[in-house]
């Protein structure tokens, strides 16, 4: 079989980029609270945008938008901290460092549960990361 350069060329190309894609479609995504035990995978500060406050019912979920740097980040990790009026949320991603994965902003968002309880009725500032920031009534 003899194939001009540029069919060639093509042919590696197409595989390389099936090859991306499927090692980039790993299974979902899960968020835990705490510390990350992911050995061996890279982990960052997520890239936050926004943040807002939303109260559903009884509770108040931190809606938080931002970028992954490529499709193959994931959040890793939640931590919340309460000190005085202010509610500190650190947002953790990884990546496993033998993916091969285009660098390509990805959006995400996020609904976070805000820990409440004992709280007392007045208003709070949400920080995460240590950038954007809202503000909040508890009533």
């Amino acid at each position: 079989m003899n194939f001009d350069p540029v069919r060639r060329l093509s042919m590696v190309i197409t595989i390389l980029l099936f090859s991306m894609l499927v090692a980039c479609n790993s299974p979902s995504e899960t968020v835990a609270t705490g510390d990350s035990d992911n050995l061996g995978e890279e982990s960052s500060p997520a890239m936050v945008d926004s943040v807002t406050v939303e109260q559903r019912e009884d509770h108040y979920y931190a809606v938080i938008n931002g970028f992954y740097p490529d499709p193959c980040t994931r959040i890793s990790s939640v931590e919340q901290v309460v000190d005085g009026s202010t509610i500190s949320i650190t947002l953790r991603t990884d990546r496993p460092p033998d993916l091969l994965c285009a660098t390509m902003l990805t959006s995400f968002e996020v609904d976070i549960l805000l820990t409440t309880g004992g709280l007392l009725p007045q208003e709070y500032s949400v920080v995460v990361n240590d950038g954007p920031s809202t503000t909040f009534s508890l009533e």
